[in-house]
């Protein structure tokens, strides 16, 4: 009965929002109590979700865009920082 417990509570494929409007993987809010997200970034109600998998292989997404994303996030903060200074 423990095995199936520890089954159910990990989760591998952590479910991804993608906005299609801004074609990219973004954050969302919730709209309601239905499965309606509205993306941060501009504010639209076109936002599909799913595993990473799934969402990459529908929309055609390459792993090498998340990754050029996520550097070109994380710059402009080190960047911010350097300002403070």
């Amino acid at each position: 009965m423990t095995e199936k417990k520890e089954k159910t509570e990990k989760v591998e494929d952590p479910i991804i929002f993608y906005c299609k409007d801004c074609e990219e993987v973004a954050e969302t809010h919730r709209v309601g109590n239905k499965y309606v997200y509205k993306c941060k970034k501009c504010g639209t109600k076109n936002v599909a979700f799913g595993t990473k998998k799934s969402i990459y292989t529908f929309f055609r997404l390459d792993d090498k865009d998340v990754k050029k994303d996520e550097k070109a996030e994380t710059k402009p903060e080190e960047k911010k920082g350097e300002e403070k200074k």
